[in-house]
């Protein structure tokens, strides 16, 4: 009788063959990482300085800081249900038809093959909402301890 693999030869056993079949070079890999760097990066900036820029606009600056600081919770709040909506678009919670057939129906572990990926993809989550959170704090000029605790509350969301 043969034993059952694990999930890690599982996994080990799908690296080989993605590596096996992949196609793209490592000039392709650099400049898809130099697209995303330079997105985030402008993109940051833009939010970055537009809500610095509304945050000191005369009709904003006699207003109360309460005010200013729900509209930052509100804001992360829609992050953290656009980070959960992709949590479920490409981590294990939703898996595709290919994976659901050859995987997910085989006599493999489903909790030690889909951990890693949910813990992965979950710590991920909580960092960039986090720092979403801090950089929500710092355009308010909150001083920092606001930006500790914008930090805390958005890695907990």
């Amino acid at each position: 009788m043969t034993a059952l693999p694990t999930a890690r030869q599982v996994r080990g056993r799908l690296r080989e063959a993605r590596r096996a079949r992949r196609t793209a070079s490592l000039g392709d890999m650099l400049t898809d990482a130099y697209i995303f760097a330079l997105f985030i990066g402008m993109y940051g900036w833009a939010l970055i300085h537009e809500s610095r820029d509304y945050l000191n606009a005369p009709a904003t600056a006699d207003s109360d800081p309460a005010e200013r600081y729900w509209i930052a919770v509100a804001a992360v709040l829609a992050v953290a249900g656009f980070a959960w909506h992709a949590l479920r678009t490409v981590g294990p919670i939703v898996v595709s038809p290919a994976a659901q057939t050859w995987l997910i129906s085989t006599p493999v572990d489903r909790r030690a093959f889909l951990l890693p990926r949910f813990t992965a993809l979950g710590t991920c989550l909580a960092v960039g909402v986090g720092a979403l959170a801090s950089a929500a704090a710092l355009a308010g000029r909150a001083g920092g301890s606001g930006v500790a605790w914008a930090a805390l509350a958005g890695a907990a969301c």
